[in-house]
């Protein structure tokens, strides 16, 4: 949304941004702002929140006298499930980069022109018929972040800055959506596009300098680092001499080898983001077309500690056509590698990916279903677990961490809670973990 406001007021646009944190704060910031032009940004998780917040919305909207006010959706879940459009009674919907559709639309809406045949614009529950991808990054104004701030004051005191680097992800993992984008806008250009590192560093050093305090970067690319090519050794040449603040990037076991942990280490990487998902290769390769052998991820490890990177490591439990036994064995090859900030999150296969389309077919998941993304702790909707394999998945995201990293003999008392069928304090269980997660975090 950031970038987006950026472009719209680049075309001569104001923007305002509404945080729907309670009830009726988005009806209250139409109301304030009075648009022209409703844009939402969503992912699937939030969508019955946000169903539940439009509704006075759009009754207000009705309401109004003059000219309609443009309703439109873009982000992941429009891209995915273009049935929202109808769901949602919506003018548009926008499907992957919206940076120049976006203000396409708007010119038309307000010359009073139709919205057919603007690329990656569907008018109906369908996928846009015409697809385009932007290739030339450096050519986007750099994110709007006051327009953040000034909704959400308080997190410019966080210390911690976000950027994106480039676009684009090779992997077919079933739980993501990235290889449905891939089908969708593959023969239309590069799928893996980069800003030059001078882009990305311009817009660093402006946001060092107008938005303090910043404390800690995190470079939010799927994978910050393929190989080490050309632009990360610029990077790394570059980055300590103009910025020198210490950052977090996303990596795979695969892609994160000696050498670019070096690189990663010069440069200034403090800690890394690097998911296990599954503790058996089985699981980890069939199921979740991780492609990534248990010795690939026990040496990205050992290499990050070598270096002295942190770890932080996401593992699934409740995975559609795996066991209990599968989820101790995750619980089991944590603790072998023993990553810094341990995570483990209940499965919620999202609608448009390989896992929510073969939960589907065979029966683990109603073809309505909604996933509960509750910070991924919420009980599954999957029928193909049992109440007490709910509750132990829950009491696995609350206490794998504890697990993973206490020393012996203390893991076996946590195990034994794990296990026990007694009843527990869940909610007390789950806010410690959280807890516990954050601190070594």
């Amino acid at each position: 949304m950031m970038l987006l406001s950026a472009i719209c007021r680049r075309h001569g646009h104001e923007t305002f941004l509404a945080v729907s944190r309670r009830p009726g704060a988005l009806l209250t910031a139409a109301q304030r702002f009075n648009p022209d032009a409703v844009a939402y940004s969503m992912a699937s998780a939030d969508m019955d929140h946000l169903k539940d917040a439009d509704r006075p919305l759009v009754e207000w909207l009705s309401q109004k006298r003059g000219r309609p006010v443009l309703r439109i959706m873009g982000g992941p879940h429009p891209t995915y499930c273009p049935e929202i459009l109808d769901e949602m009674r919506l003018d548009a919907i926008c499907q992957g980069d919206g940076d120049e559709a976006l203000p396409e639309v708007l010119r038309r809406w307000e010359a009073d022109e139709s919205l057919d045949g603007i690329p990656n614009i569907s008018l109906t529950s369908a996928d846009a018929p015409l697809r385009h991808l932007v290739t030339d990054l450096d050519a986007l104004p750099f994110p709007d972040r006051d327009l953040y701030y000034r909704a959400v004051p308080y997190a410019r005191l966080s210390g911690l800055r976000s950027f994106h680097t480039g676009r684009g992800c090779p992997y077919k993992c079933t739980y993501c959506f990235n290889h449905v984008y891939n089908r969708k806008f593959g023969g239309l250009g590069p799928l893996l596009r980069r800003r030059s590192v001078g882009n990305v560093l311009e817009e660093i050093e402006r946001v060092v300098a107008e938005q303090p305090p910043v404390r800690m970067l995190r470079f939010s690319d799927d994978v910050f680092v393929f190989r080490p090519d050309d632009w990360i050794r610029e990077f790394v040449e570059e980055y300590p001499r103009r910025v020198g603040v210490p950052f977090y990037c996303l990596m795979r076991s695969n892609t994160f080898t000696e050498e670019t942990a070096e690189l990663l280490s010069r440069a200034g990487c403090r800690a890394v983001g690097m998911s296990i998902e599954a503790g058996g290769e089985h699981v980890r390769n069939a199921v979740l077309k991780r492609q990534l052998s248990n010795r690939d991820v026990e040496a990205s490890f050992a290499v990050a500690k070598k270096f002295g990177i942190r770890t932080y490591a996401s593992t699934l439990v409740g995975i559609p056509g795996t066991t209990l036994s599968d989820d101790f064995e995750s619980l089991e090859f944590v603790r072998k590698v023993r990553p810094t900030a341990p995570l483990f999150s209940i499965t919620s296969p999202y609608k448009g990916t390989i896992m929510w389309e073969e939960a589907v077919r065979d029966g683990h998941l109603p073809p309505d279903s909604s996933p509960d993304t509750h910070l991924f702790s919420g009980v599954t909707e999957l029928n193909c677990f049992s109440p007490q394999d709910k509750r132990t998945h829950q009491r696995i995201f609350a206490l794998g961490p504890l697990y993973a990293n206490l020393p012996a003999p203390l893991h076996h008392v946590i195990m034994r809670l794990i296990r026990t069928r007694f009843p527990l304090p869940e909610q007390l269980l789950k806010s410690f973990g959280l807890a516990y997660y954050s601190y070594r975090l």
